[in-house]
């Protein structure tokens, strides 16, 4: 019997961090494809590509807030930055401090 992935109903991102809501009534949290090239970028290993566009990179102003929630359940942010619903289930946090690690 397989699991089903819960879907997103609903998509709040404060600070680069992603807030969601889940169709079972649960609430994670995620970082941002964004932020998380800013974290690798400080890493000797992940960060080799990423440090040139934390840099010059002109939307490291301001990322902007418009989310979509497509049918299938994947998030769109930005109209460009897309999130599956699996990636949202098991990347995603319970606790926002759980994301530092």
């Amino acid at each position: 019997m397989s699991k089903q992935i819960p879907k997103a109903i609903k998509v709040e991102m404060v600070a680069s961090i992603l807030k969601i809501e889940f169709d079972n009534g649960k609430v994670k949290f995620l970082r941002s494809h964004y932020n998380k090239d800013i974290v690798d970028s400080f890493s000797l290993k992940k960060g080799k590509k990423k440090r040139f566009n934390l840099l010059l990179a002109a939307y490291n102003s301001w990322l902007g807030s418009e989310t979509a929630i497509e049918s299938d359940g994947t998030v769109i942010l930005n109209g460009k930055d897309s999130y599956t619903r699996k990636e949202l289930w098991n990347e995603s946090k319970v606790h926002i401090a759980d994301l530092a690690e």
